[in-house]
C-alpha cells in the first residue's frame, strides 16, 4: 500500500538549522585534526572517511563539487585552493575555511581552529555561500572573500574586544548610575 505523504527528495544538503559537518582535506592527515575537533563539537568527515583509500586520486574539483551536493563546509590547509579553483568554489556554491600555513601540524592547529569555531559559526549563518574564510595563527576568523556573481571581494574581519575591554563601558555605566 502506498503512502498518502510525498516523498522528500533532496540533493544531500543540510538545512540551516542544523550544525555544519566540515569535510578535512587531505593536507590534515587521516585521522589526528579530525581527533582534536570532534570533541570540541565539530561534526567532522574525513576525505578517508568519505573516499576510503582512493583519498589521494581525488582531485580538488571533484571535493569542491563533492562538499557542495552534500551541503558541506571545505576545512584545508591548502592556501593555493581557493585561488586555482574559484571557479569551482563559486559554481558548488560552498563555504571554504582554509589555515594561514598548514606546516605547523594538526597539534598547533586544532586548538587554533577550535578557538575560531565561535568566529566560524557566526561566518556561515551571516554570509551567503559562496565564501571563502582565512584562519588566523591567533585561532580567528581574520579575512572572508565573497563571491557577488562576477568576481571575489575581500573584507578583512576586525577582531572582536571582549566586553570588559570596551573604552565605552565605564562612560555608560556612570551616565546610566545618574539617571
Amino acid at each position: 500500500m502506498r503512502s498518502k505523504r510525498r516523498s522528500k527528495i533532496t540533493s544531500g544538503e543540510q538545512q540551516p538549522d542544523e550544525p555544519p559537518i566540515f569535510l578535512l582535506d587531505r593536507t590534515f592527515g587521516r585521522t589526528e585534526l579530525a581527533g582534536l575537533l570532534r570533541p570540541a563539537g565539530f561534526q567532522i568527515v574525513t576525505l578517508y572517511d568519505e573516499f576510503g583509500d582512493a583519498e589521494f586520486k581525488i582531485a580538488d574539483p571533484v571535493l569542491i563539487t563533492d562538499c557542495g551536493f552534500k551541503g558541506r563546509v571545505l576545512l584545508t590547509g591548502d592556501q593555493d585552493l581557493v585561488f586555482t579553483w574559484a571557479k569551482e568554489i563559486a559554481e558548488a556554491k560552498i563555504a571554504v575555511f582554509v589555515t594561514t600555513n598548514n606546516n605547523e601540524g594538526p597539534k598547533e592547529w586544532g586548538p587554533r581552529i577550535i578557538s575560531a569555531r565561535r568566529d566560524i559559526l557566526r561566518e556561515l549563518h551571516r554570509r551567503q555561500r559562496p565564501f571563502t574564510a582565512r584562519i588566523s595563527a591567533e585561532g580567528r576568523v581574520a579575512q572572508v572573500r565573497l563571491y557577488d556573481g562576477v568576481r571575489w571581494k575581500t573584507i578583512t574581519v576586525a577582531k572582536k574586544n571582549p566586553p570588559h575591554a570596551s573604552k565605552y563601558r565605564g562612560k555608560i555605566n556612570l551616565e546610566s548610575s545618574q539617571l
